[in-house]
């Protein structure tokens, strides 16, 4: 009689998560999916708020020094309003205020504390402004080797009381680095016994050819190759190629899913790359009416 071998899917471990607010109305609406994550996971919830430093050219040493004390007793003020907010009640907190370029003490703090997983939102500046000030949302998943959960300025509603994952977006091209994310989702798919769609959206070109949806085929059979043996069984899994824009065929599938969840994986970008407009994850980190889980190529460079 053979013993039948059932393979051991391992937990997620969230010790310790890095909740980046800027106190913003759109990180408050964070706050509900930070505590749902925490509570299931039992994390510490290390709450950062970095303060840019203060730039007034034409005031006095003691005006400026009056300015920075009334500015970080509002900050401390209102950092406590949040920790106290009904929604962590229970979990382990700690408040961090610092000084200092947002993006680089970010990325100090994840490493120095060993965060499992970063939340960041982000108000999806666009043009001038995002090129001068840089996005902290991009800057962080980009540059990061934890997941980073950043939620957008047009989240749902629903997110507010929200508290399981039912279904998940996963697109990929199936490079290396799309692919960086894949066992992260598998593991939340399993925990959550979710839906999975492996998406894979060709140039809208394709469109052109008679034969596409019969090419599409053999891609979709690698899809499955690939990524199907890895899932667990307990989830409904679907496999699809699509065409058109990225982001716009990323986002459709989403609201038709109802996606709780869009999982990414991105590469290390160059410094002056993630200032720029228009990259794929960057538009859906912005755009998406869910929350969008990245996790960067160890590969990248």
């Amino acid at each position: 009689m053979h013993a039948v071998v059932i393979p051991i899917i391992p937990a997620i471990a969230l010790k310790r998560i890095l909740f980046a607010t800027d106190l913003s109305e759109n990180a408050h609406a964070a706050v509900p999916i930070l505590s749902t994550i925490a509570h299931r996971y039992h994390s510490t919830v290390c709450m950062a708020h970095i303060q840019p430093p203060a730039s007034f050219p034409m005031v006095s040493p003691d005006t400026l020094m009056m300015i920075e004390a009334r500015k970080w007793k509002e900050v401390k003020e209102r950092m406590n309003g949040l920790i106290r907010r009904p929604e962590l009640a229970g979990l382990q907190t700690e408040v961090l205020v610092k000084s200092g370029t947002p993006a680089e003490e970010l990325e100090r703090m994840a490493r120095e504390r060993h965060i499992d997983l970063a939340v960041v939102t982000t108000h999806g500046r666009t043009g001038f402004k995002r090129f001068f000030m840089g996005s902290v949302a991009e800057y962080l998943f980009r540059h990061l080797n934890c997941p980073v959960l950043t939620i957008g300025p047009h989240i749902a509603q629903r997110f507010s009381r929200q508290k399981e994952i039912r279904n998940i977006l996963y697109p990929t091209d199936l490079s290396p680095e799309s692919q960086a994310i894949f066992p992260y989702l598998s593991l939340i798919a399993h925990e959550y016994r979710a839906a999975v769609k492996v998406l894979h959206v060709l140039p809208a070109e394709a469109s052109r050819n008679p034969d596409v949806r019969l090419l599409a085929e053999p891609l979709r059979q690698e899809m499955e190759c690939i990524m199907g043996p890895k899932l667990s069984s307990s989830c409904d899994v679907e496999f699809v190629v699509d065409m058109g824009d990225p982001v716009e065929r990323i986002l459709a599938h989403a609201r038709r899913d109802n996606a709780d969840l869009i999982g990414l994986g991105v590469r290390k970008a160059l410094e002056i790359s993630t200032h720029l407009p228009g990259t794929v994850a960057y538009r859906i980190a912005v755009e998406a009416e869910c929350p969008l889980l990245t996790l960067r190529s160890s590969s990248s460079s």
